[in-house]
């Protein structure tokens, strides 16, 4: 019979236990693109084509694009499916960027956004899939659903200290993505925000998250440590599935999070992790976690 292996490093005690459930970790979003009042199914060209070429007096396959001085908002698949940009230069003043702006510009490999942008629309870089780097402008306070989805050549992303949303899905399937920092202030991630984020190998929650909904790391196979908030708000559901390589849960909440509908971190199949990963928590919390519901999966085998 295994044990929970205990011992206690920098006033933090480590444990290390067994057993778990699960759903389908993804929920693939379709777009529906909006032309001339008629709803065309995503897969076919669906762009304003008055905004490239009467307001930014370019064509369709132009590599290059300026969007004019001006200008305070980029409307709704305003440049989606231009397959040939690989540069647009945004104004200052510029405040909006519509739905899906730039969805499926897979040749897109600059963007500088300008510090005057307050909003930024659903899906806005969306399958931008040369893009490898964005910065987020200090002005943006909710990262919307879908923003850099499937955007397979992101590395990096700067998110501003003002964050306090980040939508569901936001850079799920980003498979190059190995690191981001969540400032504090963060109050809500979306479910399913880092899905699939093959690279990931860390991640720190800030404790002003107050809701951290289902599957928001599910599938991330290089995830080896993961910081939760140090506060008891509602976890979601099967946070950690198919997390193969996760080593250690660090959580310094002084009492355990609460989970929706009672759901363990890991998938049914998956109990062998609450042997193999660690966690870490506050030593005078751990009688509290010993008998909590989920929490108490990690010493499970050692009660056995």
């Amino acid at each position: 019979m295994s044990k929970v292996n205990a011992t206690i490093m920098s006033g933090i005690m480590v444990l290390s236990a067994a057993c778990p459930m699960a759903a389908e970790p993804h929920s693939v979003y379709t777009a529906v693109c909006y032309v001339s009042g008629t709803s065309t199914n995503r897969g076919v060209s669906c762009f304003p084509k008055d905004f490239i070429k009467d307001v930014c007096g370019a064509g369709v396959n132009d590599t290059v694009i300026t969007v004019p001085a001006g200008v305070t908002e980029i409307p709704d698949y305003a440049f989606a499916d231009c397959a040939s940009l690989q540069k647009v230069i945004l104004p200052e003043g510029l405040e909006t960027v519509g739905d899906y702006a730039f969805l499926g510009c897979g040749s897109l490999e600059s963007v500088e956004l300008p510090s005057t942008l307050s909003s930024l629309g659903e899906g806005a870089f969306r399958e931008c899939t040369s893009l490898k780097s964005l910065v987020i402008p200090q002005n943006i306070s909710a990262i919307p659903r879908y923003m850099c989805a499937w955007n397979q050549n992101l590395t990096s992303v700067s998110l501003p200290e003002g964050t306090k949303d980040i939508g569901s899905h936001a850079f799920a399937y980003c498979k190059a993505l190995e690191s981001v920092d969540i400032p504090e202030g963060v109050e809500h991630i979306g479910s399913n925000v880092f899905s699939r984020c093959a690279m990931l190998r860390e991640i720190t929650l800030p404790s002003s998250i107050k809701e951290l909904e289902s599957y928001a790391f599910s599938d991330c196979r290089s995830l080896r440590r993961a910081v939760l908030p140090a506060n008891s708000h509602l976890l979601g559901e099967f946070l950690f599935i198919g997390c193969d390589s996760l080593e250690e849960i660090v959580c310094e909440s002084p009492e355990p999070a609460p989970f929706d509908c009672g759901t363990p971190f890991f998938d049914p199949s998956e109990s062998h992790r609450y042997r193999e990963c660690r966690l870490t928590l506050v030593p005078s919390a751990v009688h509290l976690f010993r008998s909590a519901p989920v929490w108490r999966l990690f010493f499970q085998c050692d009660d056995n």
